[in-house]
């Protein structure tokens, strides 16, 4: 009896390497803090921004 996987053997190791490839992200990060960000919309809160294309646009 043949094996059935002999053709896709490759689909298996490229699945088994993404796999493998998470869990090693998984481990090695840090857990996210959620009520450490901005809140979505803080519209007037904090310094205004001074740097990025905004700033860049010619002064008249």
């Amino acid at each position: 009896m043949p094996f059935p996987f002999k053709k896709s053997w490759p689909a298996w190791l490229l699945w088994a390497a993404l796999l493998a490839l998470l869990v090693l992200d998984w481990r090695g990060s840090t857990p996210h803090q959620r009520f450490a960000e901005p809140p979505p919309l803080a519209l007037g809160n904090g310094p205004a921004a001074d740097a990025g294309h905004c700033s860049l646009a010619p002064q008249k």
